[in-house]
């Protein structure tokens, strides 16, 4: 009897082991399908838009933005490259020469100065035109250095380096009305302006 309850107990906990590991088979084979085939599919997916994913970047990598050159800065005007120091250089100038004269008459004698550093045979800078020797009396006399500059003279320069203003026609000279006659003899005749007479060279000349 004893032999025969053994037996028994020995088939019940293998019909319990079995069952245990087919229900563990079942389980990892039906529990890991969905999973596995969520995998499948996103992989699936991924292999479809990658070689849309890769055009788009090579359209990238191809394709160039045309960006706008930067604009070039406009080029200084004569007012806007001359130096503070012959500004104030041209402002004593026409104290000196023409103090007595309306604005306009002291801007013709910045304008001489500014037409002579254009021209040929003349030095090329307003400090250089202004000290060449018995060029302007007020530099021999020494009134230039005495000088300063009034209001009027700063006005006559920005009638010239604001509103661009420039009747001089060219002038390269100018004398009152005291002088001698060497430039009515030697120089062509322009125009006058208050006590103040304008030439140029001669045809041919400097």
């Amino acid at each position: 009897m004893k032999a025969k309850v053994v037996v028994s107990l020995g088939a019940v906990v293998g019909l319990v082991v079995l069952s245990a590991a087919a229900f563990i088979s079942t389980a990892g084979t039906d529990g890991a399908s969905p999973a596995v085939g969520q995998r499948a599919d996103m992989q699936a997916a991924i292999c479809q838009e990658e070689p849309g994913i890769k055009e788009k970047e090579r359209r990238l990598s191809v394709e160039t933005v045309s960006l706008p050159e930067p604009a070039e800065e406009p080029p200084q005007t004569e007012s806007e490259s001359r130096s503070s120091e012959d500004s104030y250089l041209l402002a004593k100038i026409a104290m000196a020469e023409a103090e007595s004269e309306d604005t306009e008459g002291k801007a013709l004698v910045m304008l001489v100065v500014l037409n002579r550093v254009k021209a040929g045979g003349f030095p090329d800078s307003v400090e250089e035109v202004i000290y060449q020797e018995r060029q302007f009396s007020p530099v021999a006399s020494g009134r230039f250095d005495r000088v300063e500059p009034d209001a009027d003279c700063w006005q006559a320069l920005s009638l010239i380096e604001v509103d661009g203003w420039d009747e001089s026609m060219g002038a390269t000279y100018f004398e009152s009305e005291s002088e001698s006659t060497w430039h009515e003899e030697n120089l062509e005749f322009l125009f006058q302006h208050g006590n103040h007479y304008f030439y140029t060279d001669k045809e041919g000349g400097k």
